[in-house]
């Protein structure tokens, strides 16, 4: 479906992630969503956001910044895919759906 780098971000806070329990910054599970849908909605809307209709997802893993997200998509019906999305060979984003027109 597609792919995109996620490069390190300055409002990253080694901080913020420790108290999260985490021994590095991840990216934020909404930004997460935001690049899957926005992948989605290019590749399957010509990038129009009026096609948008709705989209669920799970976060199954933390992404940090720096990784590449891939989103691998499936037909599930008309005007809808079931998605996930991976980090190498680690699935971040599972049993995810997309429905547009």
């Amino acid at each position: 479906m597609g792919a995109l780098r996620l490069e390190d971000s300055s409002i990253a806070y080694p901080e913020a992630a420790r108290f999260g329990g985490f021994d590095k910054p991840i990216l934020h599970g909404l930004c997460t969503f935001g690049h899957c849908a926005h992948l989605l909605l290019t590749a399957l809307c010509d990038g129009d956001p009026a096609r948008f209709r709705k989209i669920k997802v799970r976060f199954s893993s933390p992404v940090l910044p720096g990784d590449d997200l891939k989103v691998l998509a499936w037909k599930d019906g008309p005007g809808r895919v079931i998605f996930e999305a991976r980090v190498g060979e680690r699935t971040v984003v599972s049993h995810a759906w997309f429905e547009y027109a």
